[in-house]
């Protein structure tokens, strides 16, 4: 199956995604992630497709991956849709201003009534009836504890197509999803979704990492990744150049390189090149080395 996305709409072997059109959704956009989303209802895509497009409900997203893999386009990829709320990521707020939304149809945490049979506010899953459905216990910081519907093998196919079209389109960042951007507010996608493996298939490199979340979906963001602390004890008949302010600085600028060469360090080959291919990337750490070798100049003569 070949996936590819031309003037925002999405084709499936040269066919067109079948496309029903929302009301909701903003003006243009250029998207750096893809954030995923359980539909948190019933099997069948027809009544999330009918709620994502019910000018009432004032929400959407660009897309609704059903259960058998089929792929509903509602808003085009390089328009808004409204699907994140309230959300932040990378010190960025308001993710719809910056992220396609894919809606994957899966009803969310689930009670187990009986043996096989489990159910929520939404729907019953009956694991006897059909032994397709595949349910499991998880439990999780960021999701609490609960019994979770297996994604089908065609639905996980289909997003990583879709995903790895996208990257491709718009140079995707990363792709995260809602319980990433909104932590303590949502819990989708559920602790099944198989995210790492979507990532090295979908993304041309992997992403650094710096700020990504751990599993308890809270966001530690800092500067100082890979950096080491150092307690230095000179002798009384040697100078404390670490004292001086010429000396604080040349430890912080000695620190950022140590950490900078750590984070480049730990890249393979392929995962740097892919790094260098975004002509931001190589402006930012030319500029970078260049500003850090004349503080170091300087403050040798200092």
């Amino acid at each position: 199956m070949s996936i590819s996305i031309k003037n925002g709409l999405g084709y499936r072997d040269g066919v067109a995604f079948p496309f029903v059109k929302s009301p909701n959704h903003g003006g243009a956009l250029k998207p750096r992630f893809i954030v995923i989303h359980d539909t948190a209802s019933g099997l069948k895509d027809d009544g999330d497709i009918s709620w994502l497009t019910n000018p009432a409900a004032k929400v959407s997203a660009h897309v609704v991956v059903s259960r058998q893999g089929k792929i509903t386009q509602l808003v085009p990829f390089n328009v808004v849709a409204w699907h994140a709320g309230q959300s932040q990521w990378k010190g960025l707020k308001f993710m719809n201003s910056y992220a396609v939304g894919i809606e994957i149809d899966n009803p969310g945490k689930l009670q187990k009534v009986s043996e096989g049979v489990y159910k929520n506010d939404i729907c019953t899953i009956d694991t006897n009836k059909d032994p397709s459905l595949k349910v499991e216990y998880a439990k999780t910081t960021a999701h609490g504890a609960g019994y979770w519907l297996h994604y089908s093998p065609e639905q996980i196919a289909a997003v990583t197509d879709l995903c790895f079209a996208l990257a491709q389109t718009f140079k995707i960042e990363d792709i995260i999803t809602h319980w990433m951007i909104s932590p303590g507010r949502k819990i989708d996608t559920n602790p099944l979704y198989p995210l790492d493996q979507l990532k090295a298939s979908a993304l041309p490199y992997h992403p650094v990492g710096l700020l990504s979340a751990p599993e308890g979906g809270e966001r530690h963001d800092t500067d100082e990744a890979g950096e080491e602390q150092v307690d230095l004890e000179p002798h009384s008949d040697v100078r404390d150049e670490s004292a001086t302010a010429p000396g604080k600085l040349k430890a912080f600028i000695k620190s950022k390189l140590t950490a900078a060469s750590g984070l480049f360090g730990g890249l393979s080959i392929t995962s740097f090149l892919g790094v260098l291919q975004d002509w931001k990337v190589i402006v930012a750490l030319g500029t970078f080395i260049l500003i850090g070798l004349a503080l170091w100049i300087w403050l040798e003569k200092e």
